[in-house]
């Protein structure tokens, strides 16, 4: 088995080739367009049973070299830079884009539990439309403080800023609408869960992809950081937090947790008390409640055979 790691960027993409010890075996850089890929499908040729790492995989330009690896039958994981990261600053400070597409396969083969990238095009157009909403609440929340001030001291200033806000609002709402059709037609049972909305679910949706990448409820909670992981030394060991997983699929769990816990639904804020009352710290006790969570979700969609 071999693992060939990439490291993508807007101009070029470096790949290199690493076998099951983790030595080198081959690298190249190559052009990021079709005509530039020609090493690379030489590699799907020359390493049929090849695993292969794309850091960042669904960053706009690698989107479309790990979309082409994956219709060739390549099997591709996404690796999250957080993961590359990680490795690197473990094991040396420099970096080239050598380095990283060889820590980007050093991660896949040191987390072999993490699950297949198979992009779809509704994943696809679902991640679109949450991140970009993402990115326009920030503004707005941004927009917001500003024209506490500005509306004293700039009042000619402001009103041109309230306008663009009221612009900018029209399109959160034209957003929401979107997202939420696509749950409906993708993944209604997702709704019925309490704290889970449609932008909420959008986000899941968005960040899960394909169910059945995941081989267990234990393989998703585990992929969204929401399983404790263990830290012990000596006879003291605790479940403590995991920094890892998708940041975004966890922030979307954590906000149906806090929702679950503020109206009590399900019987979660009695849960969150007696957790506590247990010796529980209140992140202890609500990351259980997310494991709950991410395994509710992977029953709803494993039962709906969502593609």
């Amino acid at each position: 088995m071999v693992i060939i790691g990439v490291d993508p960027h807007p101009a070029t993409h470096t790949a290199v080739v690493l076998d099951a010890q983790g030595r080198r075996l081959d690298q190249c850089t190559v052009p990021n367009d079709p005509a530039g890929w020609a090493p690379l499908k030489a590699w799907l040729q020359r390493f049929p049973q090849a695993h292969w790492a794309v850091e960042g995989a669904t960053s706009p330009f690698a989107l479309p070299l790990a979309r082409y690896l994956v219709a060739q039958g390549a099997r591709l994981y996404a690796i999250h830079p957080s993961l590359t990261s990680q490795y690197r600053s473990r094991v040396e400070r420099r970096k080239d884009d050598g380095r990283d597409a060889a820590h980007a396969a050093r991660a896949l083969l040191a987390n072999p539990q993490l699950p297949r990238y198979l992009p779809s095009e509704a994943t696809l157009a679902l991640q679109e439309l949450t991140r970009r909403r993402g990115q326009l609440v920030s503004v707005r929340k941004a927009l917001r403080l500003s024209l506490s001030r500005l509306r004293v001291v700039l009042p000619g200033l402001a009103e041109q800023m309230q306008a663009l806000l009221t612009a900018l609002e029209r399109s959160l709402d034209w957003l929401d609408a979107q997202i939420g059709r696509r749950v409906q037609q993708q993944a209604p049972g997702l709704l019925a869960l309490p704290g889970i909305g449609p932008v909420l679910a959008g986000i899941l949706l968005a960040e899960i992809g394909d169910i059945r990448r995941f081989p267990s409820e234990h393989h998703l909670a585990s992929y969204a950081g929401a399983a404790p992981v263990y830290r012990g030394s000596g006879q003291v060991g605790r479940g403590c937090v995991n920094p890892g997983g998708n940041r975004r699929l966890n922030h979307a769990l954590h906000l149906a947790v806090l929702t679950r816990v503020r109206l009590n639904q399900r019987g979660a804020r009695d849960y969150f008390q007696r957790k506590q009352q247990e010796g529980k710290t209140p992140r202890e006790a609500l990351r259980l409640l997310k494991t709950y969570l991410a395994r509710e979700v992977y029953r709803v969609l494993s039962a709906q055979g969502r593609a």
